[in-house]
């Protein structure tokens, strides 16, 4: 297939950015901007300097979780899970117009931990270009924990990922899109039995 030059001179200059890092750990949903990444880590840095990290909770749908390991592994990588407690937070439960900002703020806190521990010092996210423009309140949370966007970097937004998913031949290689479920649960009930077991009652 056909693709702009200009976006090519792009996905050029976004390798050149992830070959910079050396390793990266990637919060990767197994949508498809956190899939371009990992396709041009690997490409770029090998499978062993690249690995993916998964938020797991209750928020998070069962399939989705078993969908990104599946895809993962076809990469070639080491795929962990982290879970986060998003789901506890009293402001998440009851203030939905903060959730993505909390969602965020707990994915990045535990990708930071994470990173520390396997001593791998950057942390990218699949945030692209366009998305960068729409929610500056992430971009604090990204800076305070030194995430990376090397997609917004690049200047690649959504309609270019698409167009280089195709090129590498990697559309069956993104899960579908899920919209979040903590829409759709009872939160509350949630949080009151998380409480409970850790309080062993």
């Amino acid at each position: 297939m056909d693709i702009p030059e200009r976006l090519l001179h792009k996905y050029t200059h976004l390798k050149d950015i992830l070959k910079s890092y050396g390793n990266m750990v990637l919060a990767y949903s197994g949508g498809k901007d956190s899939t371009l990444l990992l396709h041009a880590g690997v490409e770029v840095l090998g499978a062993g300097r690249v690995l993916a990290v998964t938020a797991v909770s209750p928020i998070r749908r069962d399939e989705e979780r078993k969908l990104t390991s599946e895809l993962g592994k076809g990469f070639g990588i080491r795929h962990e899970v982290v879970h986060t407690k998003e789901y506890i937070n009293t402001e998440f439960i009851y203030n939905p117009a903060r959730r993505c900002f909390i969602c965020k703020t707990e994915l990045f806190e535990n990708l930071k931990r994470f990173a520390n521990e396997v001593n791998f010092k950057n942390l990218v996210d699949g945030t692209n270009f366009d998305d960068s423009k729409e929610n500056r309140a992430v971009f604090e949370i990204a800076r305070k924990y030194g995430i990376k966007w090397p997609l917004a970097e690049a200047e690649i937004g959504t309609p270019g990922v698409k167009l280089l998913l195709e090129y590498a031949g990697l559309k069956d290689f993104v899960r579908p899109h899920y919209s979040c479920s903590a829409w759709e649960i009872d939160l509350k009930s949630i949080a009151e039995k998380e409480n409970k077991q850790q309080n062993g009652l």
